[in-house]
């Protein structure tokens, strides 16, 4: 999964579709239970069956059957009810009731404005009950069936029209059965349509209870397994849950397909069906997630030994349509009831600790512990904290300049994000950007950020005039998204400078072949939108690739810069660059300048012209900004 808010979605739709056919399933059940009643009970009238089967399931204080009578006219005839004593009692066909004989089912909290009750005369039932109205057939006449609750309880709803629907089929079996005494046909006909129900109902069951793709149990049914595991769980006895989540699985799906990787997770299954115990179970949960409930155990060190056993045989490699998929899986362990005492504890810790084993080693496994728990409850906090950050807009901007050396002014600034939390600390951006990436926060993010900048513009210009640019950064992963690139270009548009901000992404987002160079850029150089290349030298392009490149801009990144004069290497390296740029016409900004002798080097031995760096200022608030003629006078009486 990209994002845990994918992750989340992914979930809630495998969830409702577990809920549909677990629905199904229990209407399943409740049909063959009243079947049942019908065909093996020995009262006189097999529909006392039926009606005691939709007595407990529908909370009817009244069951009454209407049918059309034989001779010619609108009248309906109660042929059978429970209570009985409304047996033969007379009806009038309406409008309303015609429609429910013509097939509609119908509810009503009260019937006092439906005709065929003011025209009924009833002692022991009232029009204020709620209704609820279903056609049937009893043999070849038209019929409804009529349920009704108490005065005063809620009325039916949409399930129960639906689950009625299939019991007034039951209904019209019973007549069936009741006239012909029960004929042997008839019978065969019932015992039929009840075989065939217990098969549905067993056939549904499984589809609400296991992984379609892998028949592995599905999350729903893992969570049943691990509670009635807790319930039995014997003195001394203990139990644990396994989290594994297969490493790289994404790169099998772009690599191969998703035929390829569907296979594998059918590979994945049968393997790790094989290395457990007949007492235990596994069950795939979603994705390339996978559950193992290890039921019971009685020493530790017989877990370790499985756990091992699993780890190994999942680094074995795969024969996957003719192809050889080499992968592995990461796995994390919580046990029972050590670190959870039911199963959301139990599956949130194993997932902890699972993630534990994947940043240190992928394919390996990690048991739960106490400082896992404290980092996860830290994490969880913060993530909060960063939701609400977003909501309320917390973040700003601060400014870099970036400063002609040559001239020794400021010509620009980089504007960099900054979260004010409610206590008013500033965080940067090494504490929440890759959280926010993960929860897919990221581009609420930059557009907070892109309006901060254009708002502050006034400011900046009248402290350093109109001409000054600011550059502003996104990442590599919205820089290839269209739909981002274009709603971020339309507020740059909007703010009427776009001429003047500069659009830094990184080199291995701008060089890959993608829509950012056919798309984005035609737009951003029609707006008048510059291009840097932030980082320049740490990412993997070819001189190939970066003579296709575009841009206006190449930032030396810090590492090639930091103590320079000292370094053959990096100098070499930097006049690599910058011949590059000059070449193809691109400026060169040396960043993170931090002393005096990087600054003389590049004044001497390069012809570089802007620099960026906390020798001359650290990133300020835009409030903050006049501060920066004291300390850009400072340093230049230093360097002169």
């Amino acid at each position: 999964m990209e994002s845990s808010e994918e992750l989340r979605e992914t979930i809630v739709v495998m969830q409702r579709q577990i809920d549909r056919l677990r629905t199904e399933a229990a209407h399943a059940e409740k049909l063959t239970g009243a079947l049942e009643a019908l065909l093996y009970r020995d009262e006189v009238d097999p529909f006392s069956g039926v009606f005691k089967a939709l007595e407990s399931i529908f909370g009817f204080s009244h069951a009454i059957v209407l049918v059309e009578q034989d001779t010619e006219g609108d009248d309906l005839e109660c042929v059978a009810s429970q209570p009985a004593d409304l047996v033969n009692s007379k009806w009038r066909a309406g409008r309303f009731f015609q429609k429910v004989l013509n097939g509609r089912a119908a509810v009503t909290f009260t019937n006092e404005n439906v005709e065929e009750w003011s025209s009924a005369k009833l002692e022991r039932i009232s029009s204020s009950q709620p209704a609820l109205y279903l056609p049937m057939r009893v043999r070849d006449r038209r019929g409804l069936m009529m349920l009704l609750r108490p005065e005063g309880d809620a009325g039916f709803d949409r399930d129960h029209v639906v689950l009625a629907r299939k019991f007034a089929l039951l209904a019209s079996h019973a007549f069936a059965a009741r006239d012909a005494n029960q004929s042997v046909a008839e019978s065969q006909r019932l015992l039929t349509l009840t075989d065939r129900l217990q098969e549905s109902q067993k056939a549904l069951a499984h589809r609400a209870n296991h992984d379609q793709l892998t028949e592995l149990p599905n999350r729903t049914c893992m969570q049943e397994l691990v509670e009635a595991a807790i319930q039995n769980q014997r003195d001394g006895g203990m139990i644990a849950l396994a989290f594994i989540d297969l490493d790289n699985f994404k790169q099998v799906n772009d690599l191969y397909s998703h035929a390829v990787g569907d296979a594998l997770l059918k590979s994945v299954a049968d393997r790790l069906r094989a290395n457990i115990r007949k007492c235990d179970h596994v069950g795939r949960i979603s994705g390339d997630e996978f559950l193992i409930l290890f039921d019971i155990f009685d020493d530790v060190e017989d877990l370790h030994a499985i756990a091992r056993r699993i780890e190994e045989q999942m680094k074995r490699s795969f024969n996957v349509e003719g192809i050889e998929v080499i992968s592995s899986a990461s796995m994390g362990i919580a046990l029972y009831p050590e670190h959870g005492t039911d199963y959301d504890a139990l599956r949130r810790n194993a997932d902890i600790a699972m993630y534990r084993a994947k940043t240190a080693a992928k394919g390996s496994t990690a048991y739960f512990d106490d400082v896992m728990g404290t980092v996860a409850a830290a994490r969880l906090e913060l993530e909060q904290q960063l939701r609400l950050a977003v909501r309320d807009r917390q973040f700003r901007c601060v400014f870099q300049p970036k400063i002609d050396i040559r001239a020794m002014r400021i010509t620009g600034f980089e504007a960099l994000a900054r979260w004010i939390d409610r206590d008013g600390t500033v965080r940067n951006p090494s504490e929440f950007i890759d959280i926010a990436g993960e929860l897919g926060l990221l581009n609420d993010i930059a557009a907070i950020v892109l309006e901060d900048a254009i708002q502050s513009f006034p400011s900046l210009d009248k402290v350093f005039g109109s001409e000054t640019r600011v550059s502003i950064n996104v990442s590599a992963r919205q820089a290839s998204s269209p739909t981002f690139m274009s709603g971020f270009a339309a507020r740059i548009a909007a703010s009427n400078r776009s001429s003047r901000i500069i659009l830094e992404v990184t080199e291995d987002a701008i060089v890959a072949a993608g829509p950012f160079q056919s798309l984005v850029l035609p737009q951003l150089r029609q707006m008048g939108t510059k291009v840097s290349i932030d980082d320049f030298g740490t990412g993997y392009s070819s001189l190939s690739a970066l003579a296709d490149i575009t841009a206006d801009e190449i930032k030396v990144d810090r590492s090639f810069i930091m103590s320079i004069q000292d370094r053959p290497r990096s100098q070499s390296i930097l006049k690599t660059i910058e011949s590059l740029g000059n070449t193809l016409g691109m400026s060169i900004v040396a960043e993170g300048v931090e002393t005096e002798d990087e600054l003389n080097y590049l004044l001497s031995q390069t012809s570089i012209q802007t620099v960026q760096g906390y020798l001359f200022s650290k990133p300020l608030f835009v409030d903050e900004i006049y501060k920066l003629k004291d300390i850009f006078s400072d340093i230049c009486w230093k360097v002169a």
